[in-house]
């Protein structure tokens, strides 16, 4: 049976999650001393879990990307160079436009620049994320992950499930005891893992029993060893996954479209523009502020995406695996 290149609802759901991590972001400021401040709390506390759903995202779109495109190990090094042409550059102009503010905030506030020449250098290999654009430790997690999957995909394509019966205990092991101190990545491999197994479970049409075992295994794991929150953003971002098939609207498709450009650029938009109006502002029009970082954020992200990103993604499309071409 043919797939999809692309499945709607996962391009959706991307969308929704990167309006929550922006609501999560901007409801911290807007929130402070004015109007609905529980909602706003709330948005903080609850819309955290959607840098959950990108990693489970990352795991499932991967793999599924590298299924349809035939990937085999010689590709390793064509599919990093795919990958890096597809995100390095947007990342590399949200990382300017994030020092370029930064800088003129600073000085016109008299306070010192904590960015040095050095911290910049590591900045451009994901290696710190500057204060102006914190949102940037994700993208060092989602690089470790792909140097990963490129060598771990060829034994998931070739021997399924005795790689998932072997890694998966592994991993899980590694999570709890050596992620923190070695490996970022490693603390957030089960929500990785959960959307490598939805990929299993979504390419075939019989025979997922043991998928679906270890998918229970690994939300019971979040749940005892991350938390509650954790464990049912998993379990439900999957279900939808899997099961939902009616169309979904094309707002929701173009907010997943757009959705790396927003994620990349809104922190230093959104929340520069609520600091600087909340001076001459009335605490209780707070919210007011809050919708129009979130406009402003979209609408920069929407030419960010036309320029900057759209370009990127056209490069990146041009690199072909050697068995698929």
């Amino acid at each position: 049976m043919s797939r999809p290149s692309k499945i709607t609802v996962v391009e959706a759901l991307r969308g929704l999650a990167v309006t929550a991590v922006c609501f999560a972001h901007f409801g911290k400021p807007a929130g402070t001393g004015g109007t609905f401040p529980e909602m706003f709390a709330a948005m903080e506390v609850y819309f955290r879990f959607a840098v959950h759903i990108f990693f489970l995202i990352s795991g499932f779109v991967i793999t599924y990307s590298m299924h349809m495109g035939k990937y085999e190990l010689n590709d390793y090094f064509t599919f990093i160079s795919k990958r890096f042409l597809r995100l390095h550059p947007p990342y590399l102009a949200a990382l300017a436009i994030s020092l370029i503010i930064a800088a003129i905030s600073y000085h016109y506030r008299h306070l010192p620049n904590p960015e040095t020449p050095l911290s910049i250098v590591k900045s451009l290999f994901f290696l710190h994320a500057p204060s102006a654009n914190p949102v940037f430790w994700t993208l060092k997690i989602e690089a470790q992950f792909y140097l990963f999957i490129g060598l771990f995909f060829p034994l998931l394509n070739k021997f399924p499930k005795a790689t998932l019966l072997v890694s998966l205990p592994l991993f899980l092991f590694l999570s709890r005891y050596l992620g923190p101190a070695c490996l970022d990545m490693l603390t957030w491999m089960p929500f990785f893992l959960t959307g490598i197994i939805g990929f299993r479970i979504y390419i075939q049409n019989t025979d997922s029993h043991l998928e679906y075992f270890l998918l229970g295994l690994l939300i019971v794991f979040s749940f005892l060893f991350y938390g509650t929150g954790e464990a049912l953003t998993a379990a439900a971002t999957l279900l939808l996954m899997l099961g939902y098939r009616q169309p979904v609207h094309s707002a929701l498709t173009f907010l997943g479209e757009i959705s790396y450009s927003l994620y990349l650029i809104h922190f230093p938009i959104g929340i520069k523009f609520i600091n600087l109006l909340q001076r001459y502002t009335a605490p209780g029009l707070n919210w007011l502020l809050f919708i129009g970082a979130s406009l402003l954020s979209f609408c920069c992200a929407l030419l960010f995406w036309r320029y900057i990103e759209k370009p990127s993604a056209k490069l990146s499309k041009k690199v072909k695996y050697v068995r698929a071409r």
